[in-house]
């Protein structure tokens, strides 16, 4: 009993330090993104942070679209030359976005209504190309859990670039400051990704393997289209109806309630790939592995809607100063649109990402698009931010149902997916209707509130450790442990 539980503890001491060390970069990457936006907005005009805004959507969009994975094919493929593909395919990928954006520019500017920036739009296009070149020889060892060379990378490059930001938007004090950091940024982590590689830089395929590389990496194309449409056309159509300065806000209040759900996504998603491919190719090991995920999800999901829910509405104009207010309806609805996102990004995604089904992804992935449709139409009949919310949540919530049933047959008993819809999202709607009940920010509400958060997170990880034994098990041997190791001093 006692070898079990020190067992128990080792396992749970090497996960926390495989999470930690994987989750360094997406940390500082979301905290340098976040302090680049509290530094914008304040020393920028409105109308310039604005298209400094509108520049990284259209950078975005045009990465999302054209990515083929080829970080995660590196990883389920660890041999060399799947490596020096993947350098050959990143090339290319590069290039042929760059050209196309720096083409594109004036009618992307055009669209933001900032046609006469449209050079910067191009500028930033064709500096985009230099991420192209990076060794993906540091992503690769990442099968083995080694996360340390591409976390040093990535935290060096995205210090570097905020604080190339702050210099640049203090000399200049206009949007072209996001250029100048853009390019810090992709400059110096292309450098260190080659410092910091084990193996040689190589551009070379052979059929095979550049096959297996498009069969796996191309339909994650249409799955970059549904994670544009996810995380950044809403942005093109606040841009477009509302103009540059509603953009600023929006992106602000995006900023602290929605992208943290893509941190907390990035910090899990190297081990939990990791963890899924290393339980072997029995579909009966993968789907207990799942599930343990589902659980860590759903917690994970309860306890960052009460985190939501509390301080988003206070922070936002504590942060970024009082013109950056939320509306009680608009916190309630991304409340939902942050929680179902994180949910759907977690296990469901992974699962589909260790088994090799990228079609299947990117089909899911599309289907949020029918949230931008509702809420088109939602800002024709009604023009307003929330009720684009609206139509967003509405498609965030088709997409969680349809995510969740169709993985049914290789993961689950018909019996349990009911089971598993209520679990990971029960308590992030509590918190959302009683939000919706008292949006008050006085110390009585958002106590009473405090309150509803510690009972359903309390409940939620109860019904986890009940149904299941793993997590049980690990609850109850860390004590074990330490009595023993009392007794044997």
């Amino acid at each position: 009993m006692g070898r079990a539980a020190e067992e128990s503890v080792t396992s749970l001491r090497v996960w926390t330090e495989r999470v930690i060390v994987g989750g360094l970069a997406p940390l500082v990457v979301f905290g340098s993104r976040f302090a680049g936006n509290i530094i914008l907005s304040r020393l920028l005009a409105p109308d310039e942070f604005g298209t400094a805004i509108a520049i990284s959507v259209v950078l975005g969009l045009g990465g999302l679209v054209t990515d083929v994975a080829l970080d995660r094919f590196v990883i389920i493929n660890g041999s060399a030359q799947a490596l020096s593909t993947a350098h050959m395919l990143a090339v290319a990928n590069s290039l042929l976005l760059a050209g196309a954006l720096v083409v594109t520019a004036p009618v992307t500017a055009g669209l933001f209504g900032v046609g006469n920036f449209a050079g910067s739009f191009a500028l930033a296009a064709g500096l985009s190309a230099v991420g192209g070149f990076a060794h993906l020889g540091i992503k690769q060892i990442q099968r083995n859990y080694n996360y340390g060379p591409d976390s040093t990378a990535q935290v060096v490059a995205n210090l570097t670039a905020i604080a190339a930001l702050f210099l640049s938007a203090t000399a200049l004090r206009d949007h072209r400051a996001i250029v100048v950091s853009l390019a810090v940024q992709s400059v110096v982590y292309v450098i260190l990704s080659h410092v910091l590689a084990r193996t040689p830089y190589q551009l070379s395929w052979d059929k095979p393997t550049l096959r297996q590389a498009l069969s796996f990496g191309l339909p994650l194309t249409l799955n970059g289209v549904g994670l544009a449409i996810v995380s950044q056309l809403d942005r093109v159509l606040v841009g477009y109806w509302f103009g540059v300065k509603e953009l600023a806000v929006y992106a602000v209040i995006f900023s602290m309630s929605v992208v943290p759900t893509y941190v907390i996504g990035s910090v899990f998603a190297g081990p939990s790939l990791s963890f899924l491919l290393s339980g072997g190719e029995a579909a009966s090991d993968r789907s207990e592995r799942y599930r343990l995920l589902l659980g860590f999800y759903s917690i994970l999901t309860s306890l960052y809607a009460v985190w939501m829910v509390l301080a988003v509405d206070i922070l936002t104009p504590l942060i970024f100063g009082p013109s950056f207010t939320i509306s009680p309806a608009a916190h309630v609805l991304f409340v939902l649109i942050a929680c179902l996102r994180l949910q759907r990004s977690g296990a469901p995604t992974t699962f589909l990402l260790a088994s090799g089904r990228t079609k299947q992804l990117a089909l899911l992935n599309l289907s949020s698009g029918f949230g931008l449709l509702i809420a088109f139409a939602c800002i024709v009949a009604w023009p307003r931010l929330e009720s684009m919310l609206v139509g967003i949540a509405i498609g965030e919530f088709i997409s969680f149902m349809i995510f969740f049933t169709s993985l049914e047959k290789s993961t689950t008993r018909g019996s349990t997916v009911l089971i598993d819809l209520v679990a990971a999202f029960a308590t992030p709607t509590v918190m959302a209707a009683a939000l919706a009940w008292d949006p008050a920010v006085t110390g009585q509400a958002r106590g009473m509130l405090f309150l509803i958060g510690v009972m359903a997170v309390c409940a939620q990880l109860s019904f986890e450790f009940y149904r299941n034994i793993k997590f049980r098990n690990l609850l109850f041997s860390v004590p074990i442990v330490l009595r023993e190791s009392k007794t044997e001093g």
